[in-house]
């Protein structure tokens, strides 16, 4: 059932987009939200996926030496987390304790490089503007993903967005599949 509503979100923001006109994706997901009758949360979803959706033909043109991914750390397991922190972020030791090993491994089987597991938005500024990529990938939540989105766009960086699965600042769960597929976009398939 969850796929499918996905499925009618992306296709009522095909349906939504005019490339000819400026338009608020805020008010553009809560009219899509009305119109197919989702909950709080897949308004939120629509809304940054209407925003990743404005940005995807530029992000396909970046090659992935060029694109950077930010997991944030609260996706950590405090209880067993290994992961060591430095000024980059944290650094995953694969415990299995939660499923940003999962993530880091998604990711490097594509191509990425650059992976930082990053307790803030002021730590990704700060990486973005030592290594200067052309696009990121970042998971966090809804407040999050808006700021990032127009942090990014300001930074001159094309940005993608894949929302968590659960969020709440601890222990929060990555969608994989959502992450692969934003990470995949433009990419050869392997």
């Amino acid at each position: 059932m969850v796929d499918t509503v996905y499925e009618k979100i992306r296709t009522a923001i095909g349906k939504a987009l005019d490339d000819t006109t400026h338009f608020n994706a805020a008010n553009a997901a809560q009219t899509i939200g009305k119109s197919l009758g989702l909950s709080d949360s897949m308004i939120q979803y629509t809304h940054v996926e209407l925003r990743n959706t404005i940005y995807e033909s530029e992000f396909k043109k970046v090659k992935v030496e060029d694109r950077m991914l930010f997991l944030p750390h609260c996706s950590r397991n405090t209880k067993v987390c290994k992961a060591t922190l430095d000024d980059e972020g944290y650094h995953c030791k694969q415990c299995g304790g939660c499923n940003l090993g999962d993530a880091v491994k998604i990711a490097k089987q594509l191509g990425y490089k650059k992976i930082f597991i990053v307790p803030g938005g002021s730590l990704v500024k700060k990486i973005i503007d030592k290594e200067k990529p052309k696009a990121v990938v970042g998971v966090c939540c809804f407040n999050e993903a808006l700021m990032s989105i127009d942090m990014a766009k300001s930074m001159d960086v094309v940005p993608q967005v894949a929302l968590l699965l659960k969020d709440g600042c601890s222990n929060t769960q990555i969608n994989l599949p959502l992450l692969e597929e934003k990470l995949s976009i433009g990419l050869e398939k392997k």
